[in-house]
């Protein structure tokens, strides 16, 4: 596993079975944990804008195989949110691992408040309702309490590896 990107589609292949089985299921507060969102973010306040975009955009469009809306329309929110993740140098000179965290919670959560924003632009039944208050509350929490384990596992994935 030489590519970056090679690891990154199989552990984002994980983490789809993962989305779509047990945290599908498993629905505190009648909203899921959006994994693969948090990921996409996490790879942007690892490795900047540039990479947090190409990453959110793969990790959408395998996330946009298994949803009934129209393809690349999760892989445009998540490619945005990992962009917006990716400039957190600009506001913290050395980022540490806490403000990474709050970073994945916060901006995991405006991902979060965009994916029905953009199904209402594409003339999906994406309304906000009043349940959206407690999404947001919920993504930012689960995503403080997630980021130390997706920070390990995203530092590994992409990686720079020196072949040859």
């Amino acid at each position: 596993m030489g590519s970056r990107w090679t690891r990154l589609v199989l552990v984002s292949l994980v983490l789809l079975g993962l989305q779509t089985t047990v945290l599908n299921d498993m629905r505190p507060f009648n909203v899921m944990i959006p994994v693969m969102l948090l990921f996409a973010v996490t790879a942007g306040t690892l490795y900047g804008s540039e990479i947090g975009a190409i990453s959110g955009l793969i990790i959408g469009v395998m996330y946009d195989c298994v949803l009934s809306t129209p393809l690349g329309l999760a892989s445009l929110v998540f490619g945005a949110a990992a962009y917006t993740a990716g400039l957190l140098p600009f506001f913290v000179r050395e980022p540490t691992w806490w403000t990474r965290a709050i970073t994945i919670g916060i901006v995991g959560a405006v991902g979060e408040l965009a994916f029905p924003l953009a199904q209402s632009m594409v003339g999906l039944s994406g309304r906000f309702q009043a349940h959206v208050f407690v999404v947001v509350a919920f993504v930012v929490v689960v995503g403080m309490l997630v980021a130390p384990l997706l920070l390990p596992v995203c530092r590994w994935t992409l990686k720079e590896s020196l072949v040859g």
